[in-house]
């Protein structure tokens, strides 16, 4: 019984002999074109990906400077305001158009944020009216600056002298102070409210028609006439079956 086992284990070993392993390499021309297409694909995904991730940032970059004005101009302002405690009960006067003037810049970034978003036919027309009004905000508070701090620098060149609008503390009496101010707080509560409903219209209004009333009523009735009339003549034109 033993031999009979290592006979047919010596037979298997010299038959194992005269096997020889190979290889060979198989070309799919599919499978080929498919994992091309595939990486290709794979290739441009990443470039966009890479770009939104570009454009994310250098989007982060302009608000990081725009933050970085907003504070400067902040920084400024108080320290240039610091005189208004010269004016006893005025300053609480004087302390509401500061805070004013902060919440109107505070709401410009928010309604740009929201147009950003789905600029439409209308955004060119919203862009400006905000770069309007931060022009002319800016405007008014440079005005109020001078009439609060450079009040007591005189003219070297003006020779007449007008000692009776001298107060102690500003070269305008207390009247004329009061009536430059008050036009000027008058205006930037407008301001301040148009850009309140801009934002209110931004983020829950239906469509960028309500956005453009808010921001010009005048606007909005020439661009709703103008879309009306547009309307009614594809409606003819298509009524008569052409």
């Amino acid at each position: 019984m033993e031999k009979l086992r290592l006979i047919f284990v010596l037979a298997m070993l010299l038959a194992s002999l005269n096997i020889r392993a190979g290889w060979r390499v198989v070309i799919d021309k599919k499978t080929t074109a498919a994992v091309m297409s595939n990486a290709a694909s794979q290739k441009l995904i990443e470039d966009r990906h890479n770009g939104r991730l570009d454009s994310i940032n250098t989007k982060q970059e302009k608000l990081m400077k725009y933050t970085a004005t907003m504070a400067s101009i902040k920084e400024l302002y108080q320290l240039s305001m610091q005189n208004i405690t010269g004016f006893g009960e005025e300053s609480r006067y004087y302390g509401e158009i500061v805070s004013l003037t902060a919440s109107i810049f505070k709401d410009v970034p928010i309604v740009l944020k929201q147009l950003g978003k789905s600029p439409g036919k209308n955004y060119v027309v919203c862009l400006n009216e905000m770069t309007n009004l931060v022009s002319e905000t800016q405007g008014l508070v440079h005005d109020f600056v001078d009439i609060v701090n450079n009040g007591k620098v005189r003219n070297p060149l003006d020779t007449a002298k007008d000692d009776s609008k001298d107060d102690g503390y500003n070269l305008l009496n207390r009247y004329e102070r009061l009536t430059m101010a008050n036009k000027i707080y008058s205006r930037l509560l407008e301001i301040h409210y148009k850009l309140e409903v801009m934002v209110m219209m931004c983020q829950f209004g239906n469509n960028w028609g309500d956005v453009l009333m808010a921001i010009d009523v005048e606007s909005w009735a020439a661009y709703i006439t103008a879309q009306n009339s547009v309307d009614g003549l594809i409606d003819n034109w298509n009524g008569l079956g052409v």
